[in-house]
């Protein structure tokens, strides 16, 4: 029985998941064999227009995007070229990457994940009771 290979790729932003992939700088090309990476390499996408960026995907082999934000002419492209997205995701790479080879990776669409220090909430408390003029 053959092993399943998959490329994914993660727009990088230091070692955190860029919140753009429209404008991050680099990429992370990360290959999946038997549910372990066996292999890395980071592409540089400076000065790179959307249209070269999903072709260069689809160039590298790769079979899922794991990214932040993305726009919707860049996710059209990108699946239409059979490249499975999965956006609003927020984290450390490696954080990302495990997740995702464990099968527990949950774009923030599908659960809701807050920043540091809970500030989604720390907005609604300053509000409470208050009335508008």
């Amino acid at each position: 029985m053959e092993e399943e290979v998959v490329k994914i790729a993660i727009p990088m932003f230091n070692s955190r998941v860029s919140p753009r992939f429209d404008f991050a700088a680099k990429i992370l090309i990360a290959t999946i064999e038997s549910g372990k990476i066996s292999e890395r390499q980071e592409y540089a996408l400076t000065n790179i227009h959307q249209i070269r960026r999903s072709s260069l995907l689809c160039e590298l082999g790769v079979k899922v995007l794991i990214c932040g934000g993305i726009s919707s002419f860049c996710h059209r492209l990108i699946t239409d070229n059979g490249i499975r997205v999965i956006p609003m995701i927020q984290g450390e790479i490696e954080e990302v990457l495990n997740h995702y080879t464990s099968g527990n990776l949950i774009s923030s669409r599908e659960h809701k994940i807050l920043g540091k220090r809970n500030r989604c909430q720390s907005v609604k408390r300053r509000w409470k009771g208050r009335t508008t003029r």
